[in-house]
């Protein structure tokens, strides 16, 4: 399978049995959302994914949602329902299920919120009005019938808030964490300068981690290009986009963002409800086995899940279903990328890659930093790409990036890295006799090598 999988740990998913099934149903990356829990639960997992990475025998992925400028509900017992109609108080430090008064502890946005606003919440199924303002509160009116939870998500569409992209809960749990995880999901990125300030506090830390910039707001579609340009890997986060635009936005915005990124030669992300009736089914819908489909078509590099394995009923189930729709989706479509672009590097990759499926054989890459492999598997090849890296922090860094079979081979260059590859390749059967490999390594200023080898029969 190409398209790679990522599965967010919660309250289902956070043992190591769990986290290890999950990777041998075939998850390339997990993702550990800040919104939830504390830091010693949040090391505990990342203990158990790497516990499970060295047993299973296959490099993963750990992606830390921070939480970012989101707006959240806090925290109370039970939920609340409300019927179209209804009035709801937010309030800075009041809550009564009975009055319907629930907990909005930003004081910034309680202080700012203007009648006539809309806010969303629950992924843009639900939807208010602001009717007025007070001293630590709004009233707003109820636009749709739905259930109000504790510390959940809510946006609104139409106003910013000036809010920092980091909080110091961020910061605190990144501190705590940034040894052991590959990439950081910035939340509600605005514009570029929001992604250059995250990388700068994030060097800090380990300047090994990589940044996805999670396109969820009307200023990140509006400044796409250079959130893209300046960013490692983006993330199509439909739920809030939900929340900001109108639903019937969602796919043309998807395709949007997923050709952008392509175009720029950045890993792209899918995620939210792709399997979200597996919350409570074992069993997916047709319509969310059209949609994972349609996503794989698109070309994207990996699919998330997020509920569905962090909070569902079927966490096991829902990937295995996950799994097999994109394997069967991928039997049926040719991805098919634009490949023109500027920059040696990425002229070289594509002359590779090129050749490799002019001739039918298999590429086998041998990449220092990764930096080339990204570039090939940005160009979607249609044959089998293997590529070998010299430590498990690059082949933790290219697990979710799409059809890359990556192997930790430890050589002190290029030529014994390339060669150790390919006896690998050989030993493990991955090479059929008589078939060809073409081989090459990361790009270099002063000399540049391709091999096309006929893999031998076994008896000479």
């Amino acid at each position: 399978m190409r398209v790679k999988l990522i599965a967010s740990l919660g309250p289902s998913t956070s043992s190591y049995d769990s986290i290890k099934a999950l990777l041998i149903e075939g998850v390339s990356g997990f993702r550990i959302n800040l919104a939830h829990g504390d830091p010693s639960l949040w090391r505990d997992m990342v203990s158990c994914v790497r516990r499970a990475e060295r047993d299973v025998g296959r490099p993963v992925a750990v992606i830390v949602d921070v939480k970012g400028p989101s707006i959240r509900l806090g925290n109370f017992s039970g939920a609340i329902s409300v019927r179209a109609g209804e009035r709801v108080t937010f309030s800075s430090d009041k809550f009564s299920a009975e009055e319907k008064i629930v907990p909005l502890p930003n004081r910034e946005v309680v202080e700012k919120a203007q009648p006539g606003d809309m806010l969303t919440m629950d992924d843009g199924r639900m939807r208010f009005r602001v009717i007025s303002t007070g001293e630590g509160f709004f009233l707003a009116e109820s636009l749709t019938d739905g259930v109000i939870k504790p510390e959940k998500s809510i946006s609104f569409p139409e106003r910013e808030f000036d809010m920092p992209i980091l909080s110091e809960e961020d910061l605190n749990g990144l501190e705590s964490l940034c040894d052991e995880i590959d990439y950081v999901g910035i939340s509600l990125v605005r514009r570029r300068d929001d992604v250059s300030h995250v990388r700068r506090l994030v060097e800090k830390l380990n300047p090994d981690i990589s940044l996805i910039s999670k396109i969820e707001s009307r200023s990140a579609v509006e400044n796409l290009s250079s959130i893209i340009e300046l960013s490692d890997a983006v993330l199509v986060a439909r739920g809030d986009l939900g929340m900001n635009f109108g639903l019937e936005e969602i796919p043309i915005l998807q395709r949007k963002i997923v050709k952008e990124s392509l175009n720029a030669g950045k890993p792209v992300i899918i995620a939210t409800q792709l399997l979200e009736s597996m919350m409570s089914s074992p069993v997916p819908t047709r319509a969310e086995v059209v949609d994972i489909a349609n996503a794989v078509e698109e070309g994207v590099d990996a699919l998330m899940l997020t509920g569905e394995t962090a909070a569902g009923k079927y966490p096991i189930e829902a990937v295995r279903w996950l799994r097999k729709i994109a394997e069967r989706a991928e039997s049926f479509y040719t991805i098919n990328v634009n490949r023109m672009g500027e920059g040696v590097k990425k002229r070289y990759a594509k002359g590779v890659v090129e050749l490799a499926e002019d001739l039918s054989g298999k590429l086998l890459v041998y990449s220092m930093r990764g930096t080339t492999a990204m570039t090939i598997s940005s160009l979607r090849p249609k044959v089998k790409t293997y590529v070998g890296v010299p430590s498990v922090k690059v082949a933790r860094k290219l697990a979710i990036m799409w059809g890359l079979d990556v192997r930790v081979i430890p050589a002190d260059g290029y030529y014994e890295g390339l060669d150790k590859l390919y006896t690998t390749l050989m030993d493990e059967g991955e090479l059929v006799p008589d078939e060809l490999a073409i081989l090459t390594y990361g790009l270099r200023d002063y000399e540049q090598v391709i091999k096309v080898r006929k893999v031998p029969s076994k008896d000479l």
